[in-house]
C-alpha cells in the first residue's frame, strides 16, 4: 500500500479512487473504531470531517476508511503566506472551531468531568488544584458543543472543496472556550514568526467572537495547561505547561 502520510497513533494509506485507509499503529490498536463511529457521529451533523466508509482490519491492525481528502494542512499553508493573509486564514479557522463548537451531537464523552479528573492527576499542589477546581466550576458555561480539543493548523486540511478538520481521538462536548484555551496551550511555545502571529490572531478573533474577556480565557488556559500534564510530559516541556497553569506566563497577548 502506498504510504501518504502518519503520525503518533496512526499511519494513512491510499485505498483506492478517493478514499484512503488510517491504520492504527500497534501500539494504539482498535482507536480506529472509536474514532469511525465519532466520525459517523460528526459528518452526519455536517460538520467538515472526512466521511468514514467502515472499518478494516490489516495484520491485525484496526483502521477506518475515509473520503480522501487532497490538499496542504493549514500548517503548510501558513508557512508559504504573508502577514496580511495569515490574519485572514486564522479569521477562517476561528470560524470553523465556532462552527464545530456550536454543533451539539449526542453521545460524545463529556470534557468537564475529564478535565476535573486530569487536574487531580496532573496537580499535586493541593492549593493550586483546589484553586483550578473552583475557576472551572465558575467558568463553566454549561456549553455542551462539539470539542475538537486538539484544534492547530496541522489537523487541518485546506482541501478542494474547503477546510476539513482531521484526527478526532481528543473530542468531547463542553465548553467552547475550552476548546479555544486548548488551541492555544497546544502551540504555546511557537510564539515567533508567522505561527506566532497567527496564534496570536486567534486569541484575539477567538475570545471576541466568543464574548470572552481576557481574565476568563486566561483562567481556561491555566487550566487546560495543568490538565496537559497528565499527558505524560517531563523536562522543560512539563516545566512550561507547570508555569502556564501557574499563571506566572500568559500566551499570545
Amino acid at each position: 500500500m502506498e504510504l501518504l502520510a502518519e503520525g503518533r497513533t496512526a499511519e494513512v494509506f491510499a485505498a483506492g479512487e478517493g478514499r484512503v485507509l488510517k491504520l492504527d499503529r500497534p501500539d494504539w490498536n482498535g482507536l480506529s473504531v472509536f474514532e469511525a463511529s465519532v466520525l459517523t457521529l460528526l459528518a452526519d451533523a455536517g460538520l467538515p470531517v472526512a466521511r468514514p466508509h467502515g472499518t478494516r482490519t490489516v495484520n491485525g491492525r484496526s483502521g477506518v476508511v475515509l473520503d480522501r481528502i487532497d490538499g496542504p494542512s493549514l500548517l503548510q499553508v501558513l508557512r508559504a503566506v504573508g502577514p496580511d493573509e495569515i490574519d485572514r486564514l486564522a479569521g477562517e479557522f476561528v470560524a470553523v472551531q465556532l462552527q464545530c463548537n456550536e454543533t451539539i451531537v449526542a453521545g460524545l464523552p463529556e470534557l468537564v468531568p475529564r478535565l476535573r479528573r486530569e487536574l487531580e492527576v496532573g496537580v499535586p499542589d493541593a492549593g493550586q488544584q483546589q484553586e483550578l477546581w473552583r475557576m472551572l466550576d465558575a467558568l463553566d458555561d454549561g456549553g455542551r458543543g462539539v470539542c475538537h480539543f486538539d484544534f492547530h493548523p496541522s489537523n487541518v486540511l485546506v482541501g478542494p472543496d474547503g477546510w476539513v478538520v482531521i484526527d478526532w481521538l481528543t473530542v468531547a462536548t463542553g465548553p467552547s472556550a475550552a476548546d479555544l484555551a486548548r488551541t492555544l496551550v497546544l502551540w504555546g511555545q511557537r510564539s515567533t514568526g508567522s505561527l506566532g502571529r497567527f496564534q496570536r490572531a486567534v486569541r484575539s478573533e477567538g475570545r471576541a467572537r466568543r464574548g470572552l474577556d481576557d481574565d476568563a480565557l486566561d483562567e481556561w488556559i491555566r487550566i487546560v495547561a495543568a490538565a496537559r500534564v497528565t499527558e505524560g510530559f517531563e523536562g522543560d516541556e512539563k516545566a512550561w505547561l507547570q508555569r502556564v497553569a501557574a499563571g506566572s506566563e500568559r500566551l499570545f497577548v
